[in-house]
């Protein structure tokens, strides 16, 4: 007999059997905390749980708030201006969108702050992510005009 043949031979396997099945545990049933006739006074006394419908959550639609007035700012741009105020603090415009609508010589603006950094005006720029209390003009003595358009909504609540 070779040898593999000797290390793979048939093994007689026991196999285990209860004669006695296992039982579960007798718990006893809970005992009413009150007697059948208070239990009827009671089912009557207290009305059943109101079950609502589940309520629906609905997507709203809401609309952004435009602006409702505008002004048009003009400044002269054949004379030098250094951060010159445009005036909206004076006239309590507090604006959303700045425009420029004409600018005939090159200039810069700031927004809010003289001490912010300046920005290079061309027609057709337009700020609307600030809140503009204020824009800072300067410019060299140059020729022509610029006219600046702000817009703004009175009706908008602001802090104070």
């Amino acid at each position: 007999m070779p040898e593999d043949e000797k290390l793979q031979r048939p093994i007689r396997t026991p196999i285990v059997t209860y004669e006695k099945p296992v039982e579960e545990p007798f718990i006893p049933p809970p005992q009413p905390l009150f007697s059948p006739k208070r239990a009827q006074e009671l089912e009557k006394a207290i009305p059943p749980p109101l079950i609502l419908p589940r309520a629906v959550i609905k997507p709203t639609l809401t609309q952004e708030v435009k602006n409702r007035e505008y002004r048009n700012f003009e400044v002269d741009l054949s004379t030098a201006h250094t951060n010159e105020e445009l005036g909206l603090r004076k006239v309590g415009i507090v604006a959303d969108n700045m425009t420029i609508i004409r600018a005939d010589s090159p200039f810069d603006y700031r927004l809010n702050s003289s001490t912010n950094d300046s920005t290079p005006a061309e027609k057709g720029l337009e700020e609307d992510q600030f809140e503009i209390e204020e824009i800072y003009i300067t410019n060299a003595s140059a020729s022509g005009k610029a006219i600046i358009r702000v817009t703004w909504n009175p009706r908008l609540m602001r802090p104070t």
